[in-house]
């Protein structure tokens, strides 16, 4: 699949011949390495499709996807590289440029889990919302991951929907999970790495249900000023002044960090007002898998939105549970455009800047990429 011209670099100091078609691989036990590798282009097969990879965002998920690559869930083994190397999962779209389905017509445009090329080959297995990738390579991840979904074509929210499509589901199934807690006599939500778009959307959106939920943050010194400017959590407080925060009642923690010292930290500090702690995200670079033992408070549980939302609409309908997601996610795309710029890049050396400030953390919460190859 790959050939022999292989470009390592220093992500700052790469500079990249441009074929037609290439893979961008990292080194799996050293993420500052990377390779763009010209990539072949095999004939397709009875039955499978070529994408061409328009665009892609990336977040703290992808992040996870590297770090955590030879994990229970080896993220790495979806999209191989050379020995030693793989090519980090993203979310995006992709149109149809070839293909040998029957009911898969080029020029389509889907999205779905992708990896850092230009192109990508799948064998569909059309559904109602899109299609299934049949490749049996992929299977070993959650269905969730090798479903694409048909696309419309851009409209001026479009590049916030590349970015943000891929992890709002986690903010709204947690939504979910929260106005059940507050039926329940919850008052008051902790959410820590509360700058991050998972945890503005989920904000937004009990926010929207009026769950009645007093909201803290969670914060670095340097995100507090733009996570209090939101104006959407009732008290913001940095990582070290958590002994300053007071709550009004029993509170349900979410962790979006992935970091022990800050779950240690909130579950001593409030362990007799948790009802529950709920491990969402690993934007920290200190996060770890899987969660320390013996942390004071309930026990905490890994909120794995794949399996959430799939539950979720297979008991609602998916009809009905895909409506109502829609509408929440065109109502948070339009909030965004008041406090989120989206920085365009394109091309290996774009991609690898961009990735390079999501694995140290210093992507400003108020910016987010998205990346065309």
């Amino acid at each position: 699949m790959w050939a022999d011209a292989a470009h390592p670099r220093h992500p700052k100091e790469m500079t990249v011949p441009q074929p037609d078609r290439w893979d961008l691989v990292y080194k799996r036990d050293d993420l500052t390495a990377s390779e763009v590798r010209a990539a072949s282009c095999p004939d397709l097969r009875p039955g499978e499709v070529r994408l061409a990879v328009e665009k892609f965002g990336l977040t703290a998920n992808n992040a996870t996807y590297a770090r955590f690559g030879a994990s229970d869930i080896p993220f790495w083994d979806a999209f191989p590289g050379p020995e030693g190397y793989g090519r980090v999962p993203v979310w995006g779209h992709a149109r149809v440029e070839e293909s040998r389905h029957p009911e898969i017509a080029p020029g389509e445009r889907y999205f779905g889990y992708l990896p850092m090329s230009t192109h990508h080959v799948v064998a569909p297995q059309p559904t109602p919302r899109g299609f299934a990738d049949g490749t049996p390579q992929r299977h070993f991840l959650h269905p969730w991951y090798w479903h694409f979904e048909r696309a419309e074509e851009p409209d001026a929210l479009d590049d916030r929907r590349t970015l943000i499509h891929p992890v709002y589901p986690a903010a709204y199934n947690l939504a979910d999970m929260l106005a059940g807690q507050a039926a329940a006599g919850a008052r008051a939500l902790v959410v820590t790495s509360a700058s991050s778009k998972v945890a503005i959307g989920l904000v937004e959106e009990i926010t929207a249900r009026g769950l009645g939920l007093e909201t803290a943050a969670v914060t670095s010194a340097r995100n507090a000023a733009f996570t209090a400017g939101l104006g959407l959590y009732d008290t913001v407080t940095t990582y070290d002044e958590l002994d300053t925060l007071n709550l009004a009642g029993p509170a349900v923690f979410v962790d979006c960090t992935g970091d022990a010292g800050v779950r240690l930290a909130v579950a001593g500090r409030f362990a007799g007002e948790l009802r529950t702690t709920t491990l969402i995200g690993f934007t920290h670079p200190e996060a770890m898998v899987p969660p320390p033992p013996g942390l004071p408070g309930p026990a905490a549980e890994v909120f794995f939105t794949p399996a959430v939302e799939w539950q979720t609409a297979e008991q609602e309908g998916p009809e009905a549970y895909y409506g109502r997601y829609a509408k929440s996610e065109e109502r948070f795309l339009n909030s965004t455009t008041s406090w989120l710029t989206v920085r365009e890049g394109r091309g290996p050396e774009a991609i690898t800047e961009a990735f390079a400030a999501v694995l140290t953390g210093t992507l400003p919460p108020d910016t987010g990429h998205v990346l065309r190859p």
